[in-house]
């Protein structure tokens, strides 16, 4: 029981819960057909490859593919990467991102930018805790 007790006060405390879900989209999750089995279960990261730990995986979103259930996720450091990659082009022409004042009022890319500074405090892959 204490087992079970530990993994669900894991699961509570995961790093998605502060991870904005309408920006997962935006950071170009691999085609499902492409990931290992480890990857389509979320024991690997979807973009490095790298085993994940329960508490610093970051959950990209259960979905289907071709009937089965896949359970994305990734490192803390490939989700980092992957918003600056997508914070790139939206800026070009986002009129707020462009006003140093204003930048963090944009949903996108204020939250693109909070992601991938919550993303690069949590523990690369491998690291001790």
């Amino acid at each position: 029981m204490a087992h079970r007790t530990a993994q669900l006060a894991a699961l509570a405390e995961r790093p998605p819960a502060s991870f904005p879900a309408e920006l997962i989209p935006l950071l170009g999750v691999p085609d499902l057909a492409t990931l290992t089995p480890d990857q389509a279960a979320g024991r690997a990261c979807v973009w490095g490859g790298a085993r994940l730990q329960l508490d610093t995986a970051i959950d990209l979103g259960e979905t289907r593919h071709d009937g089965v259930r896949v359970f994305p996720q990734s490192c803390g450091p490939c989700v980092a990467e992957r918003a600056l990659l997508a914070l790139a082009p939206h800026s070009i022409d986002c009129e707020p991102c462009h006003d140093r004042e204003r930048w963090q009022d944009c949903p996108i890319g204020g939250g693109l930018h909070r992601l991938r500074v919550e993303a690069l405090r949590l523990p690369r892959p491998g690291d001790a805790r």
